[in-house]
């Protein structure tokens, strides 16, 4: 993967104050898809990777990774579930690509009402952009970090349940389904090591209670 520096004087600028800021923008947008629950578990695993990688922008990442979704609030829901990959009724690429140019529009609106640092702006847009079209790929490592947040939730208690039920797969069909996708899903030696930690979590709970019936613990 390809790195572009961003410099020191611009990523001081990104304080916690404005994240927060943006985080309470972002959330109204995350109503869809069940993003209310993956929304929050992917930025607390995107902070979790940002701690392994400090040389990372973390100004991007966590911009990136609050915003990556709110393409689908522009998207007809009635085709939210056609952009899953592997979905039963059969994956729309489409509908994939229209949510990452929604979310890039929205994305803007919000960053420039925050006046966001100019120069992150656009290597957040550019991950936004093709965070699910170019999954396979990382061209640099926030875009490695924001992608392999945004699958880690997969792994977790409630993102299993919620992700099979999409996909109409039983638990145990499901976790070996993503289980054999981290080779190739994940970008990053500790975003594997997450999903086979959360992974493992998730089948431990599983076996010890009934589905629902305890509130989970997902995030790292």
């Amino acid at each position: 993967m390809s790195e572009a520096p961003i410099s020191e004087v611009t990523v001081s600028e990104v304080t916690p104050d404005l994240i927060a800021e943006l985080y309470l923008r972002a959330e109204p947008y995350w109503h869809t898809r069940s993003g209310e629950i993956h929304m929050p578990q992917a930025y607390a695993y995107a902070q979790a990777l940002l701690r392994a990688h400090p040389e990372a922008s973390a100004g991007t990442v966590l911009a990136a990774i609050l915003l990556h979704d709110v393409g689908y609030a522009r998207v007809p829901e009635e085709t939210h579930h056609q952009g899953l990959a592997d979905a039963p009724s059969g994956w729309q690429p489409d509908i994939t690509r229209l949510h990452e140019q929604e979310g890039v529009k929205l994305a803007r609106e919000l960053l420039s009402e925050l006046r966001y640092p100019a120069a992150l702006v656009g290597p957040i847009l550019t991950i936004i952009g093709g965070h699910d079209s170019t999954s396979g790929e990382a061209h640099s490592l926030e875009d490695a970090i924001v992608k392999d947040a945004d699958k880690l939730w997969r792994f977790g208690a409630r993102g299993v349940e919620i992700c099979r039920g999409w996909m109409g797969m039983t638990f145990e069909d499901f976790t070996a389904y993503v289980e054999a996708k981290i080779p190739t899903w994940f970008h990053t030696a500790e975003g594997a090591r997450l999903a086979r930690l959360t992974l493992d979590r998730a089948r431990r709970e599983h076996r010890e209670t009934e589905p629902g019936e305890t509130e989970h613990r997902e995030t790292p």
